[in-house]
């Protein structure tokens, strides 16, 4: 069994690790890799699409939404908080998820509210979609 002082002394250098092929992908692709992807739920009814989205301790200010037609990305960071981390489990930096939508929206019409760590959008569904084939 790994003593306290080895355990984080392994964190840090997996941690280390990670920031180090964070930037070679960065130096390959020219596109700031994510940290983290936040976990999503997708509902619908008959007027909307609903984006529930979980985001504890991340800012409004630190939130950015995309829409282009039927896909929709939202982007963001979460920052440290002040302190030693003596246990780290939820993760921090920037994220970015990227979802089809099952239909055309109405661009712009998108309305968020940010509660108790829960991102909910709402994507007015646009009339007049693609008819089925």
């Amino acid at each position: 069994m790994l003593e306290r002082l080895d355990r984080l002394e392994t964190l840090r250098k997996l941690r280390e690790l990670q920031e180090r092929i964070a930037e070679l992908a960065y130096r390959l692709t020219g596109e700031e890799p994510a940290a983290w992807t936040p976990r999503v739920d997708l509902l619908e009814d008959e007027e909307h699409y609903v984006l529930l989205v979980d985001l504890p301790g991340v800012r409004p200010e630190d939130l950015e939404l995309l829409e282009e037609g039927s896909r929709v990305t939202l982007a963001g960071v979460r920052h440290p908080l002040p302190g030693t981390y003596l246990l780290e489990e939820r993760p921090m930096g920037t994220f970015r998820r990227t979802l089809d939508l099952p239909g055309p929206i109405e661009e712009g019409t998108a309305q968020a509210s940010l509660r108790q760590g829960v991102l909910e959008v709402r994507f007015k569904k646009r009339k007049g979609g693609a008819l089925p084939l």
